[in-house]
């Protein structure tokens, strides 16, 4: 076993630790938590047996195992951004709902106020305070 080998397993072995401790703690969905726990496995048997992606490969006809895991980690990165962008879509939109309801009640709350300040204070024909001291 090399070196690499080593430490990519210890890596590994930490990150699918922490996994399971997110999942456990549903910090993470079971869901992502046993998609996050594959993707270790999956990355430890691809270190520990590099032969093995080359069958696959060939299988799936493509010339090299590393080109297989580059075609891999490239998709898996354009459904990432693609999820990552719907998700932000989502946030916003869901804050311009949020901040246009907090506008429009806010503007109804000092409408309100604005028409009690006015009749309070003798403004343009009013019987407050001013007009009734003359």
């Amino acid at each position: 076993m090399t070196s690499f080998q080593w430490i990519a397993f210890a890596v590994l072995g930490i990150s699918f630790a922490i996994t399971l401790t997110l999942t456990v703690r549903r910090t993470l969905s079971p869901r992502v938590g046993l998609a996050w726990g594959l993707l270790w496995i999956a990355a430890a048997v691809a270190i520990a047996r590099p032969e093995l992606t080359g069958e696959v490969a060939r299988v799936l006809g493509i010339g090299r195992g590393t080109d297989l895991v580059l075609y891999f980690a490239i998709l898996a990165m354009v459904f990432g951004f693609f999820a990552v962008y719907v998700r932000m879509r989502r946030i916003e939109r869901d804050l311009t709902i949020i901040v246009r309801e907090l506008a429009i009640r806010s503007a109804s709350h000092v409408d309100a106020g604005a028409a009690v300040n006015v009749d309070d204070g003798g403004g343009v024909g009013g019987g407050g305070k001013a007009s009734r001291e003359r």
